[in-house]
């Protein structure tokens, strides 16, 4: 597939324990990739006008590795954030978000049965282990939160999980009109079936161990740039990319000045 590589099994045994860090089953091949802001357009009319509107588009923004086991959601907003003239650092926009310190509750069969509410606050340990249950991460309200009291704008966000799903289609039209995402995805790149758990405050939470989240910062035909907190930036295919979208309802931030 289109911007795709194996990655060497023994690089994966090392990053399937972090909740944001993506599958090593495959990995970006054109890292760090350049292109013009609007690369390719399609000119058409309209009323007897001509009307150019562009095709492809990568948005000049510095990858950032997240600072923290779980901080994913935190460096991808951080990136989309740089892009329109905010600087602030993972764990100020952590604090924006809030955080849940509760303990995870399991049954005598050592399924989970409580835990935090990542739609409310971050859950656990940014520094924790999502696969020993002392970190999770946080979805897209908290997000959303934290863009308001960085002084930007949440153009839109939501999530199936929660009502309100943000398209792919969504995704791409925001990145061609300037406008980075904050994405969900599944670390394996494809889709994933959800657990649940009730969480404190009484929700139920849809959640998989295979969380992540990214910036989406490029699109071309058939292909996404996303900036990877964790393996680092490159071109996916779109396919690829709406598979591990999926996972979460299509669940995403799209940011604004």
């Amino acid at each position: 597939m289109e911007g795709w590589r194996l990655r060497p099994a023994a690089a994966a045994l090392g990053l399937l324990a972090l909740a944001c860090s993506p599958a090593p089953a495959q990995a970006p091949a054109e890292m760090g990739s350049t292109m013009s802001a609007a690369a390719t357009a399609t000119t058409f009319l309209v009323a007897g006008s001509t009307v150019t509107r562009p095709t492809s588009r990568l948005l000049p923004i510095v990858w950032h590795h997240q600072a923290h086991n779980l901080s994913c959601e935190a460096a991808a907003l951080k990136m989309a954030l740089s892009y329109v003239g905010v600087s602030r650092d993972e764990l100020t926009l952590m604090s924006y978000m809030g955080y849940d310190l509760r303990p995870a509750r399991f049954d005598p069969r050592g399924r989970l049965l409580t835990w935090g509410d990542p739609n409310a606050a971050y859950v656990g340990n940014p520094d924790g282990h999502i696969q020993t249950y002392t970190g999770y991460g946080v979805y897209y309200s908290p997000v959303s939160r934290a863009v308001a009291a960085a002084g930007a704008h949440v153009i839109v966000a939501g999530s199936g999980l929660y009502g309100s799903a943000v398209s792919p289609n969504t995704v791409y039209d925001a990145v061609l009109g300037g406008h980075p995402v904050v994405a969900w995805i599944s670390n394996t790149y494809r889709t994933v079936r959800l657990q649940s758990y009730v969480a404190y405050d009484g929700s139920r939470v849809s959640y998989t161990l295979t969380e992540h989240a990214v910036t989406i910062a490029g699109v071309r035909p058939g292909g996404v740039f996303i900036d990877d907190p964790w393996f680092g930036p490159g071109w996916h295919t779109k396919a690829q990319f709406e598979a591990a979208f999926a996972t979460f309802g299509d669940m995403a931030v799209v940011v604004g000045s």
